[in-house]
């Protein structure tokens, strides 16, 4: 799922030894900007990372054509919703593998300080660049703050036969910590989903 790689792509590189990671606990407002030879796409997203749980959670305009959806993907638990609550729909999934830690791995080059804002105002940030090469060439330079590693701007290349992608993320309204621990909790109408699927899955087991 492409609008799911915009997500992971920036900080979400497990490596073995790591410059620095964001905090164990964190929210933010998340811009971001899909380019590639068909177009581009916008959105803007609440972004709740809890890697102490090792969980997040997004909503917002996930989609072009859906305003109110939200994703939650519990890594613990090994299970995620896809949550439209307009129409009320949900959509559980299996989650499985490494919870993605937003790290700077230890092969990224720095590419020296930066300063955002004026004066006393102003906010110490560092950058880095770095590839992953596991799967498709990536190239990535992220922008984070010099003190905590809170992840402030990030743009990511992928190179791919036949179509390239730019990813560019920007955050904004950081804030420590998780506000209400329950938006890590599915609607109510999640549980009535997944009851029907177990009611159709025992319905097709005694045919």
């Amino acid at each position: 799922m492409m609008l799911q790689a915009v997500l992971l792509a920036s900080l979400a590189i497990v490596a073995h030894g790591t410059i620095c990671c964001a905090p164990q606990q964190w929210e933010a407002f998340k811009d971001y900007t899909i380019v590639d030879s068909s177009g581009g796409e916008r959105g803007l997203q609440y972004y709740s990372y809890d890697a102490l749980n090792k969980r997040y959670a997004i909503s917002g305009n996930y989609t072009a054509f859906v305003s109110s959806y939200k994703e939650i993907w519990d890594y613990r638990q090994g299970t995620g919703f896809r949550i439209d609550s307009d129409k009320q729909t949900c959509e559980t999934f299996s989650v499985s593998g490494s919870f993605p830690a937003n790290c700077i791995p230890g092969g990224a080059v720095e590419m020296g300080p930066l300063f955002y804002g004026f004066g006393t105002d102003s906010l110490s940030a560092i950058a880095y660049q770095f590839n992953d090469t596991r799967n498709e060439f990536k190239n990535t330079v992220a922008v984070v703050s010099r003190r905590d590693c809170v992840p402030i701007i990030s743009t990511t290349t992928i190179l791919r036969p036949g179509n390239n992608y730019l990813y560019a993320l920007g955050y904004n309204n950081i804030f420590p910590g998780i506000r209400d621990v329950t938006v890590f909790d599915p609607p109510s109408f999640c549980r009535k989903s997944v009851m029907k699927e177990v009611n159709s899955l025992y319905k097709s087991l005694r045919v």
